[in-house]
């Protein structure tokens, strides 16, 4: 009763074994003879269970037939995916782009070669980041060919599938080496094009330090006259409004030597104000808040100070650092 079914199933699996082997995908022709095995079992359990108490026991062969057929794909479906995950196992991988003979040749000194093979993989992953980097990376230190490196890095920034902060490490990197070419000019024009490329926005705030660096510097401890420092400053942050170092060192002055106090509070708010500031930025502010709020004997807003650069940077340092203040405080009184 069972041969029919049987012989299908064997058919079957011989088809699955001769498929795999000559790396064949048809799911028709498996997919019939699965069917059709299973269609004839089913008949022959009904058969079976109308035969009464000899039909319970014949009726095992076809079920266990039935269940050979299906519990293969019941398993994939149900549990196959969850298994291959926790396995590490039957995830498609992703092909990616490999440069470790590249960078081999590169470091043995075969530059040129290098680039050879890096263009063989950015021909099979146009436009790859890391790829490009690379190779301007080896036309410029190892080759000496600023130019050709200038190139690539440019068309890294015309490509528009780069996310924002590679545009602005291929054009940091180039303000690096026009910085190194002596070409200030175009060092300036690299940084103010990313800056005003990304408007409102952690790039603007870094590329705006960078130039603000070119055109100025002060230092609170300048022995000049303070209105004099005051005046710089301003015309500074006019020109540059975003530049930090400026805005800290006027607030500096405003408190230690203007005796302007309320002023000082106003341009540290200013900075507080952006969302891009560096945590390390807006911790060491808070604290000089603290020594201000401690000279004015106001501890209380030395302590809400310090409780605030521990609520923002929990798991950071300068909690800690804050932490430790607070104790002293309270030692002290």
């Amino acid at each position: 009763m069972i041969l029919g079914p049987l012989a299908l199933l064997i058919a079957w699996t011989f088809y699955q074994h001769k498929r795999t082997k000559t790396n064949e995908y048809d799911q028709v022709g498996p997919l019939i003879l699965k069917l059709g095995a299973s269609g004839l079992m089913v008949v022959m359990i009904i058969a079976c269970l109308s035969m009464g108490a000899l039909g319970l026991i014949l009726v095992i062969a076809p079920a266990f037939l039935l269940g050979l057929l299906w519990v293969g794909p019941a398993m994939d479906l149900l549990g196959g995916k969850a298994i291959n995950s926790l396995m590490g196992g039957g995830e498609e991988v992703e092909p990616k782009p490999l440069y470790s003979v590249a960078e081999a040749k590169w470091r043995s000194g075969k530059a040129k070669l290098a680039i050879e093979l890096i263009d063989d993989e950015l021909e099979k992953f146009p436009g790859d980041f890391e790829g490009q980097m690379l190779k301007a990376t080896i036309q410029m230190e190892s080759l000496q060919d600023f130019a050709t490196a200038e190139g690539t890095l440019l068309g890294i920034a015309a490509q528009k599938q780069h996310e924002p902060g590679q545009i602005a490490r291929a054009m940091n990197q180039l303000a690096d080496w026009q910085k190194k070419e002596g070409q200030e000019e175009a060092m300036r024009l690299t940084l103010t094009g990313l800056r005003d490329r990304f408007p409102g926005s952690g790039i603007e705030l870094a590329s705006a330090q960078r130039l603000a660096r070119l055109d100025f510097s002060v230092d609170s401890n300048d022995r000049r006259d303070a209105s004099e420092l005051v005046s710089e400053c301003l015309k500074q942050l006019e020109k540059h409004p975003l530049d930090n170092q400026t805005r800290e060192q006027l607030a500096r002055i405003y408190f230690k030597r203007y005796g302007k106090p309320d002023l000082a509070w106003e341009e540290l708010n200013k900075l507080f104000a952006n969302p891009f500031q560096q945590p390390r930025d807006l911790a060491r502010w808070l604290n000089l808040m603290a020594d201000w709020h401690l000279e004015k004997k106001n501890p209380e807003g030395a302590r809400q100070c310090l409780q605030q650069v521990m609520a923002r940077f929990p798991d950071l340092p300068f909690a800690e650092e804050a932490q430790a203040r607070l104790t002293r405080m309270q030692d002290v009184v």
